[in-house]
């Protein structure tokens, strides 16, 4: 598939599928965390994986239709306030099932 351009239209199937390739590629390097204590559960920042993802080599819709796509994901399940392991500070992740 070639690169899209910010100009090109892009559908939602497009969104999931980029947004996915930069979390499993932030996953596998580290540059992105799983905030999940649960093993059945991903919790990752939307806003780690937007910014990560030029750093990563995979390009992403600006983040207001990133928002609105990965809602729609079938795995997607809610938006919570997680705290990492050792009481570390809660932030705002978006809970998947794996």
């Amino acid at each position: 598939m070639g690169e899209l351009k910010m100009q090109d239209v892009w559908t939602q199937d497009q969104m999931i599928e980029r947004f996915w390739s930069a979390a499993n590629k932030g996953l596998e390097n580290e540059v992105i965390k799983n905030h999940s204590m649960d093993p059945k559960l991903l919790a990752i920042r939307l806003v780690a994986v937007h910014a990560a993802s030029q750093a990563l080599g995979v390009e992403l819709p600006p983040i207001y239709l990133l928002r609105k796509a990965v809602r729609r994901c079938p795995t997607f399940l809610r938006i919570r306030w997680v705290r990492g392991p050792k009481g570390t500070r809660a932030v705002s992740c978006w809970i998947f099932k794996k």
